[in-house]
């Protein structure tokens, strides 16, 4: 990655990234906070009758409407996006699976069981949408330096809690606990960054979350900092799930966008040092799986 060029984020598209986080979070949390007093406050026998208390039911049920109609919306224009883009990006997907003969699978009906197993390992974790089955599709599979790969189209929830995200999965020898690697342009104002490392242009660019802070200090050693800073503007969220290493990659995917996110992660796979391997999984990465 030598011949690459500093990551680079203007402050503008930063702090416009930044702003509409906070405004989705906002909004999100309004819409969740509004609903839950709204219902209960209409189930207890104690509401109506007081001024002040029908005054806030009343606020807090038209909070509930408008933050439903934005996240109807939204979800209405991200899907209306996805549905326009589709046709030509699977055409383009399946053409290029064809041509390096990796396996391709348009509808979540017809991936094969055994590779559902690891497209739920790679998903992300499921905070809000504990009642609603992940949807799959788009699903290409292969070998990339040597390793089993994955890319695939995800999609769960719905409303101001509708989760739709391009993975890209790169597979690991072995497990190694959980690393969280994300561009803080992705943050909200609300996120803070617990882990702070050595290189000022990482500690600029990057969040790293992990539940040991001696855990991220080894995995994220200088080289791999180097190899983040120089990462393409695409790559912008990373994260180890199970065994493997996870990015999420533009919806619009690309061959060339999904051949640069999956070298970025056989390199992150290179990078990691053998003494991590033997200390937080139990064997090194040349032992035999």
């Amino acid at each position: 990655m030598s011949n690459r060029t500093t990551r680079r984020t203007s402050a503008s598209r930063r702090a416009r990234k930044r702003t509409s986080r906070t405004i989705g979070s906002i909004v999100t949390g309004v819409g969740v906070l509004s609903t839950g007093v709204t219902c209960a406050a209409l189930e207890s026998p104690y509401g109506g009758g007081i001024a002040v208390i029908d005054g806030g039911i009343a606020v807090s049920a038209v909070l509930m409407i408008v933050t439903a109609v934005i996240g109807a919306i939204w979800a209405s224009v991200v899907l209306l996006r996805q549905a326009v883009a589709r046709i030509p990006r699977r055409r383009r997907m399946r053409d290029w699976a064809a041509q390096v003969g990796w396996s391709w699978f348009a509808k979540g009906k017809h991936i094969p069981r055994e590779h559902t197993l690891a497209l739920r390992t790679c998903q992300p974790p499921n905070e809000h949408n504990e009642d609603k089955r992940a949807k799959y599709s788009e699903l290409l599979t292969g070998e990339f330096a040597g390793r089993p790969a994955y890319a695939y189209h995800f999609e769960r929830g719905g409303g101001y809690y509708l989760e739709v995200e391009q993975l890209i999965a790169y597979q690991l020898p072995n497990l190694l606990p959980p690393v969280s690697i994300v561009d803080r342009s992705e943050d909200d104002a609300f996120t803070s960054q617990r882990v702070r490392f050595e290189s000022a242009t990482f500690n600029h660019h990057w969040r790293v979350d992990t539940e040991d802070a001696r855990y991220a200090s080894a995995f994220m050693h200088p080289r791999l900092m180097e190899l983040l800073n120089v990462a393409p503007a695409s790559v912008t969220e990373i994260h180890l799930r199970g065994a493997f290493l996870v990015s999420h990659a533009p919806t619009n995917l690309t061959p060339a966008i999904l051949q640069t996110h999956l070298q970025v992660l056989a390199e992150i796979h290179a990078a990691i040092p053998e003494w991590v391997w033997r200390e937080y999984a139990g064997r090194t990465r040349a032992t035999r799986e």
